[in-house]
């Protein structure tokens, strides 16, 4: 596992390779307020098998930049900073595997450049959520407005030690500690008041414009590379709405498989989810 950084057009993407050099190359795209430690566990069982994995730190995450002061923290620029991070790699056809909002993200970016992605995996996700509904416009925005009026960057809470951070993300956070540690080790500041989450606190915040159902289903149905959808059985609270199998349906994936576990499946259940995107990679 070694440290990488790219200069992006609005600053530094920090992320973790494993594998350099490998022939074929895979992103890994981490979930909402986590970061490229997240794929600790299952990257270098695809470095063994060949495969050279960059993990990236979505802005506001992990060792990345923040995005400026006073500027808000669309998730739609994610898709700006994937497309700076590929054109830096200069990778030809390379494999995208997105885990959460990684997996909407990289969604996203395959359906604009599909003749430029070999694969796309992804991981607990079928596109952004919520969707906008009909008749919650006004009320989300001023909702949004209100937060971004109150918001504050300074951090006022702090842990003593890496240990008690990872125990309180533990508690909203259902992964082995063994397999936590480095993801929360990864986003933690150290100062002289203690440590406290290096995370853009600004990505907490609501956001005042949402996609239309209509426009996720029409991105999910669009044209797209060879795509593998991997969620867990039962549906965790990450796909609690109603849409889940409209989306799964308009994304129409080439293979659809369900196995037991939780959100970070990828994490946890490592060795499962190694075998079944190795199996349809090399299909």
């Amino acid at each position: 596992m070694k440290e990488v950084s790219f200069n992006c057009k609005f600053g530094k993407i920090a992320g973790l390779c494993w594998g350099k050099g490998n022939p074929r190359k895979i992103l890994a795209l981490h979930g909402w307020l986590d970061n490229a430690a997240s794929f600790a566990q299952l990257a270098p069982l695809l470095a063994e098998s060949g495969y050279e994995v960059v993990a990236i730190d979505f802005a506001g995450h992990g060792h990345s930049d923040h995005r400026a002061p006073g500027h808000f923290t669309h998730f739609i620029d994610f898709i700006l900073d994937i497309q700076d991070v590929l054109s830096n790699l200069n990778w030809e056809k390379p494999i995208l595997l997105g885990h959460s909002m990684g997996a909407a993200m990289a969604q996203m970016f395959a359906v604009s450049f599909p003749e430029k992605i070999d694969q796309l995996v992804m991981i607990e996700n079928i596109g952004p959520v919520p969707a906008y509904e009909k008749g919650t416009a006004s009320t989300n925005l001023k909702e949004a407005l209100i937060q971004w009026h109150n918001h504050t960057t300074e951090h006022k809470h702090y842990y003593p030690n890496v240990k008690t951070a990872l125990k309180a993300r533990k508690k909203v956070t259902p992964i082995k500690e063994n397999n936590l540690y480095l993801m929360v080790e990864r986003g933690l500041k150290k100062t002289r008041k203690g440590y406290h989450w290096r995370t853009d606190k600004r990505l907490r915040l609501r956001s005042p414009f949402r996609f239309s159902e209509t426009v996720i289903q029409d991105m999910l149905s669009s044209e797209k590379p060879k795509t593998q959808l991997i969620l867990a059985k039962p549906y965790t609270y990450a796909l609690s709405y109603k849409s889940v199998e409209q989306r799964i349906k308009a994304l129409n994936p080439s293979e659809f498989i369900s196995i037991e576990g939780h959100h970070h499946l990828h994490m946890d259940n490592a060795p499962e989810v190694f075998s079944i995107i190795e199996s349809f990679l090399r299909q």
